[in-house]
C-alpha cells in the first residue's frame, strides 16, 4: 500500500509538470448510445489487465499511441484510457468496435459463456453507474453510457441466436427477417403443424412433449449453425439462423403457454381454498 501510494504520488508530480503543447478547454458532450462504443484489446483484455492489479482499467485504441484526458488534457498512456492517471476521471468511450472485442474474445460463435460473464461482472466492477454517484454529472454521464453497452453487449452475446444474428451482421451478410430466406415447403408445413399444436394444447403434460421435441430441434439447429459459422459459410449459416428463428418462436410461445397453465393452476387453488 505504502509503495502504491509514493509511486501515485510521484506520477502526479511528474503529470503537474507536464503542459500540452497546444493547451485546450474540453467539454463533455452527450452522447447517444451508437456513439458510445469502446475499441477493444488487441495483444490483451481489460480483465487480464485488472487481475494483475493494475489500477486503472484498459481498452486498448489502435489509431493512437496516447489519448488527452477530456477533463485535464494530459496524455494518457495506450493502455490506460478509461481512467486518467492524473486527475482520475473516467474517460468517454471512443471509436466504434464490436461487441467480442469489448469482452476481449474471438469474433466466432462458439464462445465460453462463463468467461463472458466473468469479464461482463470485472467490467461492470468498474464501470457501473453505483460506483459514479459522488462524481460529477459528466462521469455520471459517461458511466452511463458504458453501462447500457456493456449491458447490450452481454444480452447480445450471451444468447446463442443474437450472437449469430450479430455475427453475420459484423461480417457483412446480415439477417433482418427470416422471411428473406426462401423455406423448403416442408419445413414451412411443419412449422405450422407445431404451432396449431400448441394452439390445441390443453394440458402441461402434452405442451411439455412438444417442448421437449422442440428442444431437440433448436439442438440440432446450433450445431449446424456452429458448423457453418465454423466453415465460414455465411449464407448455410443465415439460413439455418432463420429457421432456428422459427423454432425459437415457438419455444416463446411454449413459455407463455407454461405461464398461463401455472397462472390457472394458482388461481384454481385459490378458489379451493
Amino acid at each position: 500500500m505504502a509503495v502504491n501510494f509514493i509511486l501515485r504520488t510521484f506520477k502526479r508530480s511528474m503529470l503537474r509538470n507536464y503542459v500540452p503543447a497546444k493547451p485546450r478547454q474540453l467539454h463533455f458532450c452527450s452522447m447517444n448510445l451508437s456513439q458510445c462504443v469502446l475499441l477493444g484489446p488487441v495483444n490483451g483484455t481489460f480483465c487480464n489487465l485488472f487481475c494483475r492489479k493494475i489500477c486503472t482499467t484498459a481498452w486498448i485504441c489502435t489509431d493512437s499511441d496516447s489519448v488527452s484526458c477530456w477533463k485535464c488534457g494530459v496524455s494518457i498512456d495506450l493502455n490506460k484510457v478509461l481512467f486518467c492517471d492524473y486527475c482520475e476521471v473516467v474517460q468517454k468511450p471512443k471509436y466504434d468496435a464490436d461487441y467480442f472485442t469489448i469482452f476481449g474474445i474471438k469474433k466466432k460463435f462458439e464462445i465460453d459463456n462463463r468467461e463472458l460473464t466473468k469479464m461482463f461482472r470485472l467490467l461492470q466492477m468498474q464501470l457501473h453507474p453505483d460506483r459514479f454517484t459522488q462524481k460529477s454529472e459528466d462521469e455520471k454521464q459517461i458511466s452511463a453510457c458504458y453501462s447500457s453497452l456493456l449491458n447490450q453487449a452481454y444480452k447480445t452475446l450471451s444468447s446463442p441466436l443474437e450472437r449469430g444474428l450479430y455475427l453475420l451482421e459484423i461480417q457483412g451478410h446480415p439477417l433482418s427477417d427470416e422471411r428473406e430466406i426462401i423455406m423448403e415447403p416442408n419445413f414451412l408445413n411443419e412449422v405450422m403443424e407445431i404451432n396449431e399444436k400448441i394452439h390445441e394444447v390443453e394440458n402441461k403434460n402434452d405442451l411439455e412433449r412438444i417442448q421437449k421435441a422442440n428442444e431437440i430441434t433448436l439442438g440440432k439447429l446450433l450445431r449446424e449453425v456452429a458448423d457453418e459459422f465454423r466453415n465460414n459459410n455465411w449464407e448455410s449459416a443465415r439460413e439455418y439462423l432463420a429457421q432456428l428463428k422459427y423454432y425459437s418462436k415457438i419455444q416463446e410461445r411454449i413459455k407463455e403457454l407454461e405461464q398461463e397453465f401455472e397462472e390457472r393452476k394458482i388461481k384454481v387453488t385459490c378458489c379451493i381454498s
